[in-house]
C-alpha cells in the first residue's frame, strides 16, 4: 500500500483544524464585547493586527515548507531545520506545553458553557469526561478525529447562518469605541488567544499527503476565511445590539440569532473541536522531540503504533491536561502560553527573514514572499508580546534562553542542515568587506598567527605555548608541506592529460597515505584549541619543495580574509638547517609579517610558567611585538613581565631607565613589570642572569641564525626571538 494512501488531504488534514480552532470561543463569547469597547472599527483594526501575525507567520510557512520536505513536528520541525536543533529544542518543548495547556484551557471553556445552562453540574466531573472524550476520538485515529471535526463544521456553519439571518435590537456601536470596560491593547490581548490556531493545522505536517502542498493552501485559505468571518461578525454585533448589552452580555450571538439551538451548539462544537486540535497536535510535537532526543525518555515518546499514531505521547499528554485541569487555575498562565505561540511565530518568521537575506542558493521555495513580509512578522511578533504583558514577555524569553543553553550543552548532532552557517558566513563576508574598506590600524592588532609544522608530533608541548600567546582572541592558521616526489610540472601534465585525454592519474598510494597520516596528525594536534573556542584551521598541501610550498601558502593566507599577521617557527641546534630557517625568514620579511622564532630548551621547556624576561634596547626596533607578545604571555600564565636592559654606564643606565618608564606608562604594562639592569657586555649578561621561564629578544634587521645560537648556548632558558612586521604598536 502507498505511504501516503492513509494520509490526510489539505481540507481534512489542515483547513479544518486550522479553521475550527479560529473558530472558538472568542468569536462566540468576547467578540461583541470586545465591539463594545472598541466600536466597529476598532474592533476590525484590532482583527488586523492580530491577523497581521498569522497572516505572515502563514506565508512563511508556506516559503519554507514549499523549500524542503519538512516532516512531523509542524512548526517545531520548521524551526529546527531552518535554525538548527537547539533552537528548535528550546522552542519546540514550551510550544508543546502551550498545544497541551491550550486543550486544557479550551475543555475549561466549554465547562464554564455547559455550567451556564446546567449550573448544578459538578465543573471538574464535567471537564474531565470531555477529556475522556476527546482522548478516545484521539487514541482510535486521525481519521476518526477529521470525522468529528466534519460534524463540528456542519454546526458551526449552521451556528454562524442563524446569526447572521438573525436580526437583533438597533445597533449603537461607533466606529471608534470608548474603551470604557479596558484599553485598546488590553482589549486587544483578550482577543488575540482567537487567530493562535494556525498551529493546529502546523502540527499536521507529518500526517499529510503533501505538507508543501498541503500546509500553505489549508492555512493561509482558514486565515483569511476565518478572518473575513470575525471582521463581518463584528460589523453585524455593532449593527444589531445596543452598545451596553455588548458590554455585559457574553452570549448576545443568541440573542441576535434567528435559531439559538444552532448558536449553542455552535459555542459547545467551537470550544471542542479547539481542544481536539491541541490534543491531535500536541502529542505528534511531542512524538518529534522524542525522536530528536531533545527530551527525557525519548524513546518512549517516539514510539508509534502500528497505525502511525503517537498513542504513548497522546497518553502522556491527556495525563498531563487532566492534571492541570484537577489542580491548576489555568487563567493565571493563559498568557504565558500565548508568548509561547508567539515566540514559535516570530522565530519562523525570523527564519525566513534570514533566509532570503543571506541569499544562499538552496533556498529556492516554490512559493517565495517578499522579504518584507517576514520581517514585519517578525517585529510585530515581538511587539505584541510585550502590549499583551511586558512581564509574561520577559518571563517567556528568559525560559527559551535557558533551554537553549541546555540544549547546545547537550551537544545535540543535528542530522540536517540548517541556515545557520550561511547566516554566519554572510555576516563574516560583510563584516570583512567593511573591515576592509576601512585604513588599517595597529589599535585593531590581535595575534594572528600562522604555523608551518614539519611533524606534528613534535608540536605537542609547543602548541600549548602558542595557545597562551593567542588565547582567548587570537586566531591561529597551522599548515603542513607534504614534498611529493613528482615535481609539480609533471602533476600538471598528468591533470591535463586527464581533462583532456581522459587518461588516469596515478597517485603513489604513499603519498596518499602520507597526507592523509598528516591531516589526522593536525587534527589532533588543534582539537584541544577548539575546544577552547580558539579559531583554528589547518591545511596539508603538496609541494615538490618545502620553500616553495611555504611561499605558497604563506601568500594565499595574506591574500584572504582575516589574515595571519605573525608566523611562529621553531629553530633547532642543528646548524644545518640554518640556510631553509633564513629563506623562510625572508619570505615572511618579504610579506610583511610579525615574526616568532622559537628555541625551546630540551629539558626546562617553558619552567613554571611564570617569569617572563624582554630583553630590549631603548631603539629596539622589535619592542612592540616583543611586549605585546609579553603581555600576552603574563595574562595566561598570571606571571610577571622583566624587562632587560644591557647598560655600560650610569649615565646610560638613567637616561634607560627615563626611556623605559615612559614606555611602560604609555604601553600601560601590568603593574607588577620590573626594570632589570645588567652593566656590561651583553654576552655576560646571558650567563649571569639566570631566572626566567622564557626570554623574549628581538631580532637584527638583517637575518642572522648565528646570533641566535649565540644566545640559546648561553641562555639556560627557552628562547623566543621576534621581529616586527612594522603593523604592531604596544601604545595603541
Amino acid at each position: 500500500m502507498p505511504p501516503n494512501k492513509k494520509k490526510l488531504g489539505t481540507f481534512s488534514g489542515v483547513f479544518t483544524p486550522t479553521a475550527l480552532t479560529i473558530l472558538g470561543v472568542i468569536l462566540y463569547l468576547r467578540l461583541g464585547w470586545v465591539v463594545g469597547n472598541a466600536g466597529i472599527g476598532g474592533a476590525i483594526l484590532i482583527i488586523i493586527l492580530a491577523k497581521l501575525v498569522t497572516i505572515t507567520t502563514g506565508l512563511s510557512i508556506t516559503s519554507i515548507v514549499t523549500n524542503e520536505r519538512i516532516g512531523s513536528g509542524g512548526s517545531y520541525a520548521i524551526i529546527s531545520k531552518s535554525l538548527g536543533l537547539e533552537l528548535g529544542g528550546a522552542i519546540g518543548l514550551p510550544l508543546y506545553l502551550s498545544q497541551a495547556l491550550g486543550g486544557a484551557l479550551y475543555i475549561t471553556g466549554f465547562t464554564e458553557a455547559w455550567l451556564s445552562i446546567f449550573p448544578d453540574h459538578n465543573a471538574k466531573l464535567v471537564a474531565s469526561l470531555v477529556l475522556l472524550f476527546v482522548f478516545v476520538s484521539s487514541f482510535i485515529s486521525v481519521k476518526f478525529v477529521t470525522k468529528i471535526y466534519y460534524i463540528v463544521m456542519t454546526v458551526i456553519v449552521l451556528s454562524l447562518i442563524s446569526f447572521f439571518a438573525g436580526k437583533g435590537q438597533p445597533g449603537n456601536a461607533t466606529i471608534w469605541g470608548s474603551f470604557e470596560k479596558a484599553p485598546f491593547w488590553k482589549v486587544f490581548a483578550i482577543f488575540f488567544p482567537a487567530v493562535t490556531g494556525i498551529e493546529a493545522g502546523a502540527a499536521m505536517s507529518g500526517d499529510v499527503k503533501d505538507p508543501k502542498k498541503n500546509l500553505p493552501i489549508g492555512i493561509l485559505s482558514a486565515i483569511f476565511l476565518t478572518m473575513g468571518i470575525y471582521i463581518a461578525a463584528a460589523f453585524w454585533l455593532g449593527t444589531n445590539a445596543p452598545q451596553e448589552k455588548l458590554l455585559s452580555k457574553y452570549t448576545i450571538m443568541l440573542d441576535i440569532a434567528r435559531w439559538k439551538e444552532f448558536v449553542l451548539a455552535g459555542i459547545f462544537g467551537a470550544t471542542l473541536s479547539s481542544a481536539l486540535g491541541s490534543i491531535v497536535g500536541a502529542p505528534r510535537t511531542l512524538m518529534t522531540l522524542g525522536r530528536d532526543k531533545i527530551i527525557p525518555f525519548p524513546r518512549f515518546f517516539s514510539k508509534k503504533a502500528a497505525g502511525g499514531e503517537p498513542r504513548n505521547a497522546l497518553i502522556f499528554t491527556v495525563l498531563l491536561i487532566e492534571a492541570c485541569l484537577l489542580l491548576w487555575d489555568l487563567n493565571t498562565i493563559a498568557p504565558l502560553l500565548t508568548m509561547f505561540f508567539l515566540i514559535t511565530y516570530g522565530t519562523i518568521n525570523m527564519a525566513v527573514t534570514i533566509e532570503k537575506l543571506v541569499k544562499a542558493p538552496s533556498f529556492r521555495p516554490k512559493f517565495d514572499v517578499p522579504l518584507i513580509f517576514p520581517v514585519v512578522g517578525s517585529v510585530w511578533s515581538i511587539v505584541v508580546m510585550f502590549l499583551i504583558n511586558p512581564l509574561f514577555a520577559g518571563v517567556a524569553f528568559a525560559l527559551i534562553i535557558i533551554f537553549y543553553i541546555i540544549q547546545v550543552r547537550r551537544g545535540l548532532v543535528t542530522p540536517w542542515g540548517d541556515v545557520r552557517v550561511s547566516m554566519f558566513n554572510a555576516i563574516a563576508e560583510w563584516a570583512a568587506k567593511t573591515a576592509a574598506k576601512m585604513p588599517q590600524h595597529a589599535k585593531s592588532w590581535k595575534p594572528n598567527l600562522m604555523i608551518p609544522v614539519e611533524d606534528p608530533a613534535n608540536w605537542r608541548g609547543i602548541i600549548e605555548f602558542v595557545r597562551d600567546i593567542i588565547f582567548p582572541s587570537g586566531t591561529l592558521r597551522v599548515f603542513s608541506i607534504n614534498v611529493i616526489e613528482k615535481g609539480a610540472e609533471n602533476r600538471a601534465r598528468e591533470l591535463l592529460s586527464h581533462f583532456v585525454k581522459k587518461e588516469k592519474i596515478e597517485i603513489p598510494e604513499k603519498e596518499i597515505q602520507e597526507t592523509e597520516q598528516l591531516k589526522s596528525d593536525m587534527t589532533r594536534l588543534i582539537d584541544p584549541l577548539k575546544k577552547e573556542g580558539i579559531f583554528t584551521s589547518y591545511a596539508v598541501i603538496e609541494s615538490r619543495h618545502f620553500l616553495e610550498g611555504f611561499s605558497i601558502i604563506t601568500r594565499t593566507l595574506k591574500s584572504m580574509f582575516f589574515p595571519p599577521n605573525t608566523v611562529f617557527m621553531t629553530m633547532s641546534s642543528d646548524r644545518s638547517k640554518d640556510e631553509r630557517l633564513k629563506q623562510m625568514l625572508a619570505i615572511a620579511k618579504r610579506e610583511r609579517l610579525g615574526i616568532c622564532v622559537l628555541w625551546l630548551h630540551p629539558k626546562l621547556f617553558f619552567g613554571e610558567k611564570k617569569l617572563i624576561n624582554v630583553w630590549m634596547r631603548t631603539k629596539s626596533p622589535n619592542k612592540n611585538l616583543s611586549l605585546l607578545v609579553a603581555i600576552q604571555l603574563q595574562r595566561n600564565w598570571e606571571g610577571q613581565i622583566r624587562i632587560i636592559s644591557v647598560v655600560q654606564n650610569d649615565e646610560e643606565k638613567l637616561l634607560t631607565e627615563k626611556v623605559f618608564s615612559k614606555l611602560m606608562d604609555y604601553a600601560r604594562m601590568p603593574a607588577n613589570t620590573k626594570l632589570i639592569f645588567f652593566r656590561g657586555e651583553f654576552k655576560k649578561a646571558l650567563t649571569e642572569i639566570k631566572e626566567g621561564d622564557i626570554n623574549i629578544f628581538g631580532m637584527p634587521e638583517k637575518i642572522d641564525c648565528n646570533f641566535m645560537h649565540l644566545v640559546t648556548e648561553k641562555v639556560d632558558a627557552s628562547c623566543l626571538f621576534v621581529m616586527d612586521s612594522g603593523q604592531e604598536s604596544v601604545l595603541v
